[in-house]
């Protein structure tokens, strides 16, 4: 009796934009979602998905299904400075974007080429994460291909913030010098999200309905039918209350880092001097207002005992300096602690013991923290604007009226954190939180849900 034939795979590609968390390098938001979806997909039975992601810095990844593109410089952001980069791609060349742009369609050929003769298959579905150069990348890819007799693969988007921001900066022409209008042209001209363009892209997948809306203000021709909303999953093997953790435990692991050539020196945190924590958790950037909290912990210091800040995250080497002068000169704040990039692992354990995160950040695509702190049971602040308004409410936290008055925000996010430790929200709200996430938030649910609706939009 004959063996019967392998059962080959569904086949999805996916093109990241940014570095994945590894090696001790740390990742912006929409690397942390490619890579969670990249193993989440592999949780669903009958799927395989293979990616590639740049880094100049990781070595060669063991999983033969993943592939590091490696850079000789830092990796191209379009607006905002990330974890690992400030390098532009307003800073290219014509000819040196020209160049990056054959070299990555060149290592995506090549790979998608080895995989499809190791699996036996053909790729389906093909995904490019942000709005700017992945798609165009994997159209001409996929035209190559078909052109040499392969069967069409499925072009979808997935529009992150930041690349629909830097379109809007060009056309607003309100930063000229930093955003000249040479982008969305180019986009906009190429087709790539023309509806009649059968090699265009056919899907485009966001994360809230704030994003519908920005990536229709970019290209309002797209069918909104078109445009799917993924709320955002997280790893609940790592993000979960974590036994065991108590205030005095954990702050003792740690030492407040200040920036390079800073005068100040590290101060080794004594835990059992406090009963409460307040937690930021971010990237250093304008939008996340990071001053408003610094300004709230010096109105809630002064109301209340035994209370800590911690600021966990990085960025610009000016932005850290801004900050930190802003804590301990001006405000002269004494237990406030910024403690650095930490990763998911040791994110899990802080939120863990906070009594309540606070992220008043502007018009923030999702609010990915929002929800990874909510999965360790701690409620959280933000305001008003962006994601965190399809899944934040008073069961959960609070949404604070949004304000363009850093110090007016300030006074309203110690009013917001003096109400959760007074009235104990880590008690009467923590249950809410976990019910939430478990509800709608893990990764397979997600990866599952968008694989659903894109095999039926998109035919495959």
């Amino acid at each position: 009796m004959s063996a019967s034939p392998k059962k080959t795979p569904f086949l999805i590609y996916q093109l990241g934009t940014n570095n994945w968390q590894r090696e001790g390098e740390f990742a912006p938001g929409s690397g942390i979602l490619h890579e969670m979806h990249h193993h989440g997909y592999h949780l669903l039975e009958g799927v395989k998905c293979y990616s590639i992601y740049p880094s100049g810095k990781q070595t060669p990844h063991p999983d033969p299904q993943i592939e590091v593109h490696k850079l000789s410089h830092s990796i191209p952001i379009c607006e905002s400075a990330s974890p690992v980069s400030s390098y532009r791609w307003h800073s290219f060349s014509d000819e040196e974007f020209k160049a990056y742009q054959n070299r990555l369609e060149e290592a995506v050929y090549k790979q998608m080429d080895e995989a499809e003769k190791k699996e036996g298959t053909h790729f389906s579905l093909a995904i490019a994460h942000h709005t700017f150069l992945n798609p165009l990348v994997l159209r001409n890819v996929i035209q190559r291909r078909v052109k040499e007799g392969k069967p069409q693969t499925a072009l979808a988007c997935f529009a992150h913030g930041t690349g629909l921001r830097m379109y809007l900066h060009e056309l607003d022409e309100n930063l000229p010098d930093e955003f000249p209008l040479r982008f969305y042209p180019m986009i906009n001209g190429s087709k790539i999200f023309d509806p009649n363009d059968k090699a265009a892209v056919q899907l485009c997948i966001v994360v809230s309905q704030q994003q519908v809306d920005t990536f229709l203000e970019v290209f309002p021709s797209f069918p909104k039918d078109r445009i799917v909303i993924s709320p955002l999953g997280i790893n609940q093997n790592v993000f979960h209350p974590v036994d065991g953790c108590t205030i005095e435990n954990t702050l003792s692991e740690f030492s407040s880092v200040h920036y390079e050539g800073s005068p100040r020196v590290p101060v080794k945190i004594d835990g059992s001097n406090y009963d409460h924590v307040v937690i930021v958790v971010c990237r250093f950037a304008e939008s996340k207002r990071i001053p408003s909290v610094l300004h709230a912990a010096k109105k809630y210091e002064g109301e209340l005992n035994k209370v800590a800040t911690l600021i966990v995250g990085t960025g610009p080497l000016a932005m850290q300096k801004q900050l930190q002068d802003l804590a301990y000169g001006e405000l002269n704040l004494q237990h406030t602690y910024f403690l650095g990039p930490q990763s998911h692992s040791v994110l899990a354990k802080l939120f863990t013991i906070a009594s309540v995160g606070a992220f008043p950040f502007h018009n923030e695509a999702f609010g990915l923290v929002f929800v990874e702190c909510m999965a360790c049971g701690t409620p959280v602040i933000g305001t008003n604007s962006g994601g965190p308004k399809d899944f934040v409410d008073d069961s959960v936290g609070v949404l604070l009226p949004e304000t363009d008055d850093i110090k007016a925000l300030g006074t309203a996010v110690s009013g917001a954190v003096q109400k959760a430790i007074l009235d104990d929200w880590k008690k009467t709200r923590s249950q809410a939180c976990l019910d939430l996430v478990n509800r709608g938030y893990s990764v397979r649910k997600q990866v599952s849900d968008l694989l659903e609706i894109a095999q039926k939009k998109l035919e495959i």
